[in-house]
């Protein structure tokens, strides 16, 4: 009976051990190698990081997290490619979420492969730890289908075995120009965008000649609203007052330098 308790409890010290070897990684590990638990981005929103579970100082980084939305920013419900890459001994994983700085989810998350959406879908993270040299994973961001939704910060924490917990983001900002023939046609700025009531252009013409400005509905149909104006070369202010109803338009400017078509949400 001595012999048989003995060995019960051999086993049992065993699978207790396996268990927390596997859940908490070792030294050259991570202690959640299947996916890190929600929450943990280091966001304002967030607040925590890794360091919660792997110990350690996280470190501001940039260059792990890069993407394909342009300079221009992203425009709204286009699909965009993220890529991660993280450098160095040990096992790896990441966890990253698309936030404002209220930590509101923004947009939608798509694993690709190696990595699952977690959290109510407002996380990525990895499904496996990584032990390559430079651990790479992909997922993409579908942006919000609503303009005017604004700037959107892509927060990531990292983990380079442990405690090397590393934090970074990216700034993506909203694009609200449309139209691939698009031409600069000596419009510098549109603001407030999105705004209601008042419009203001900056312009910046070489050539002096008429202004003239449409808004259209995105279906195509002409809002009620135009404005004709001789306008002087060089810089600019110019002021449009409208009634338009809160959605988004299109606002076509025609000007003595070209044409442009700006995307214009009224709230």
């Amino acid at each position: 009976m001595k012999k048989y308790t003995f060995a019960l409890s051999f086993l049992l010290v065993v699978l207790i051990l396996t268990l927390t070897q596997s859940f908490s990684g070792d030294q050259h590990g991570t202690k959640s190698p299947t996916g890190a638990p929600a929450g943990h981005t280091g966001s304002p929103g967030d607040v925590k990081n890794c360091t919660v579970c792997h110990g350690g100082t996280a470190t501001p980084v940039t260059g792990i997290l890069t993407s394909n939305v342009p300079p221009t920013g992203y425009l709204a419900g286009e699909t965009y490619d993220f890529t991660v890459a993280l450098s160095g001994a040990g096992r790896k994983g990441f966890q990253a979420s698309p936030q404002n700085v209220a930590g509101a989810l923004l947009g939608t998350l798509i694993a690709g492969q190696g990595n699952q959406v977690v959290g109510f879908n407002k996380y990525v993270t990895h499904t496996a730890a990584s032990n390559a040299a430079t651990a790479t994973w992909n997922f993409q961001w579908t942006a919000p289908t609503t303009p005017g939704t604004g700037d959107v910060t892509m927060y990531i924490a990292g983990v380079i075995s442990q405690p090397n917990v590393r934090l970074s983001s990216l700034l993506l900002n909203e694009n609200y120009n449309v139209g691939i023939d698009e031409r600069e046609a000596g419009v510098a700025r549109i603001y407030p965008n999105p705004g209601s009531g008042s419009l203001f252009l900056d312009m910046n013409l070489k050539n002096q000649g008429l202004l003239k400005a449409e808004v259209y509905t995105l279906s195509g149909q002409k809002a009620n609203f135009s404005l004709e104006q001789q306008i002087q070369e060089g810089s600019s202010n110019i002021s449009l007052n409208h009634n338009l109803s809160p959605g988004t338009y299109i606002l076509r400017l025609s000007t003595p330098d070209g044409q442009s078509n700006r995307k214009l949400v009224v709230l």
